[in-house]
């Protein structure tokens, strides 16, 4: 990537990401030595996140191997094995749209709790996905919702997001009825 040689770009995306990821492991809490003593065994409330941050780094290192490969490729000039290089396709307004829906997540679990806000999620991502089925889409949303609010609060002791006004003691009557309170 030095001077007006371009050929290494698609490279710095995934390298960006393995690098970041990898230091932000070192920055998952403050306190260790407190996340340690609200550990059940091997799970505690930063085993989630530093595992999602291990597999953004295995990922981002295979990603970055498959590009690396690829500008080595090019430079050894167009073969008859060389795919050819896919049309562009009209889905860019899904992919906006998809990330719009991460970022009203986010703005949304402060005010609606992780219950429902990840339900909403789940529900408005399977339809911008295709899927139309109301009983994939109800099975997926609400087993899936279950098993993350399990998972986070039960077993790695996280404290959620509950809500405001009556998202929160709605959220909190979901969990009296799933035995996770």
């Amino acid at each position: 990537m030095s001077g007006g040689d371009s050929s290494w770009r698609p490279v710095a995306a995934p390298l960006a990401f393995l690098v970041t990821a990898a230091v932000l492991t070192r920055f998952v809490t403050d306190r260790p030595e407190a996340a340690a003593a609200m550990a059940r065994g091997i799970a505690g409330p930063t085993t989630w996140p530093t595992i999602m941050l291990y597999g953004v780094v295995v990922f981002a290192l295979a990603w970055t191997v498959q590009r690396v490969a690829q500008v080595l490729r090019r430079r050894e000039g167009p073969g008859l094995d060389s795919p050819a290089t896919p049309p562009a396709t009209a889905g860019g307004a899904r992919v906006w749209l998809g990330i719009a829906l991460v970022l009203a997540y986010g703005f949304a679990l402060p005010v609606l709790g992780f219950a429902l806000a990840t339900l909403l999620y789940l529900v408005l991502w399977l339809l911008l996905g295709g899927v139309r089925s109301p009983w994939q889409i109800s099975l997926v949303s609400l087993i899936g919702n279950t098993v993350l609010l399990y998972l986070f609060v039960k077993l790695a002791l996280m404290p959620l997001d509950r809500g405001a006004g009556w998202a929160g003691d709605l959220t909190i009557a979901l969990y009296r009825f799933l035995h996770i309170y």
